[in-house]
């Protein structure tokens, strides 16, 4: 059974994930947000944009497990859709506000979950059986992994060390 508290103060961090970038929107120039590290490693844009459109997917996931028994969570690759959705061309408070509406839109789901809610399970295509508690915890080392890749790539001191893309 899901450690209600924990799943709590967890769904309190991915509140607080959108203002943790937001102040980092003033610390570097436009042109820093945009560049490329290394050839085929992400831009910091394009970390906030896959933050953003993986949010989307997170919404599903979180929707069915909560609506539905045992679904098979959608699976997607997150190279192609950067290619696709162009993330390197977005300006970095559009990839932000969509971000913050749609990690929105994902804590209004999980807001008054049960003990018995966050048991809810779904099928991840890579990680098999995960409860709504599990997902909430993954999305958290998510934001934090990338949150800390962002500020990394745009040389901000005090940057944790640079994790794998995506």
């Amino acid at each position: 059974m899901a450690d209600l508290l924990e799943c709590l103060l967890q769904i309190k961090g991915l509140n607080e994930t959108p203002g943790r970038i937001a102040a980092l929107l003033d610390q570097a120039p436009a042109a820093a947000w945009a560049r490329r590290p290394a050839e085929r490693v992400w831009a910091p844009i394009e970390v906030l944009a896959h933050l953003a459109d993986l949010e989307l997917v997170y919404g599903v996931r979180l929707r069915l497990m909560l609506t539905s028994e045992r679904p098979t969570l959608p699976r997607f690759d997150q190279d192609a859709l950067a290619a696709r959705a162009r993330h390197i061309a977005w300006a970095p408070a559009l990839a932000l506000e969509r971000f913050r509406v749609r990690r929105h839109d994902s804590l209004e789901v999980l807001d008054g979950c049960s003990a018995e809610d966050l048991n809810r399970t779904g099928v991840h295509p890579t990680r098999g059986e995960m409860s709504v508690a599990d997902m909430v915890a993954l999305m958290l080392t998510h934001d934090t992994d990338h949150v800390a890749q962002i500020r990394e790539r745009l040389g901000l001191e005090g940057a944790a060390p640079p994790a794998a893309r995506g």
